[in-house]
C-alpha cells in the first residue's frame, strides 16, 4: 500500500476515533421546550465538561430516542476546548461534527433523523461550571415556551439573579414536566 494512503487512512481514523465509555453515570441534563421551533432556542443542555467529543459521546448515547438519531451537531468554538474531529463514533452511530463559522456563543445545533422526520434543534449551552441554581434557571427559561431571549441573554439573566440571591437555594418549587425534561435519563 502506498505510503500517502496509509497516511490518509492514520488521519481519518484520528479523526473518528471512538472513544472510551464515560467512567461515571450520570443524568442527562438536557431540557427541551414542549413544542420544538417555536420559540428562539428549543430547549438547553448543561454538560459535564468542556470536551466535545466525550458530551456528544455520552449526548449520543442518551440523546431522547422520540427524536431520532442524532446525527449532526454544530458548535460554538469559545464553549468548548479545542476539537480537531469531524466525526465521532458512539458504538455504530457517527455523528457529524462541526464549529460555527462565526461565533455563536452559547449555542449548539443538533440535527436528528428518524425514518419519518428529520429535527434540527437550537439549545442553549450553559457552561459546565456554572452554579446549579443558575444553571437550572437558565435551562428552564431557554426551554419555555415562546422564549424570545438569546443564549447570551438568558444565561447573563440567570448569573445576575443568582448574585443578587433571587435564586431558590432548592429546586423542590418546580415540578419536571415529563415532556419538557430529560432528568430521568441515565449515562
Amino acid at each position: 500500500m502506498p505510503a500517502s494512503r496509509h497516511a490518509a487512512q492514520r488521519a481519518t481514523s484520528a479523526r473518528t476515533a471512538a472513544l472510551p465509555v464515560p467512567p461515571l453515570v450520570r443524568p442527562l441534563r438536557l431540557q427541551l421546550a414542549p413544542e420544538i421551533g417555536r420559540g428562539t432556542l428549543d430547549g438547553a443542555w448543561w454538560p459535564y465538561g468542556r470536551d466535545l467529543a466525550i458530551e456528544v459521546f455520552a449526548l449520543v448515547e442518551h440523546y431522547p430516542s422520540m427524536l431520532g438519531h442524532l446525527s449532526r451537531v454544530v458548535y460554538s468554538s469559545p464553549d468548548w476546548a479545542p476539537n480537531r474531529r469531524r466525526r465521532i463514533q458512539a458504538g455504530e452511530v457517527f455523528v457529524s461534527v462541526g464549529s460555527f463559522p462565526r461565533d455563536q456563543a452559547h449555542l449548539v445545533v443538533l440535527r436528528s433523523v428518524s425514518p419519518r422526520v428529520s429535527r434540527v434543534l437550537q439549545l442553549l449551552v450553559v457552561p459546565p461550571e456554572w452554579d446549579e441554581r443558575a444553571a437550572r434557571h437558565a435551562m428552564r427559561a431557554a426551554a419555555a415556551p415562546g422564549n424570545t431571549a438569546t443564549g447570551p441573554e438568558l444565561l447573563e439573566e440567570s448569573r445576575d439573579l443568582l448574585l443578587a440571591g433571587l435564586l431558590p437555594h432548592h429546586d423542590d418549587d418546580v415540578r419536571a414536566d415529563p415532556r419538557t425534561s430529560t432528568a430521568g435519563l441515565r449515562r
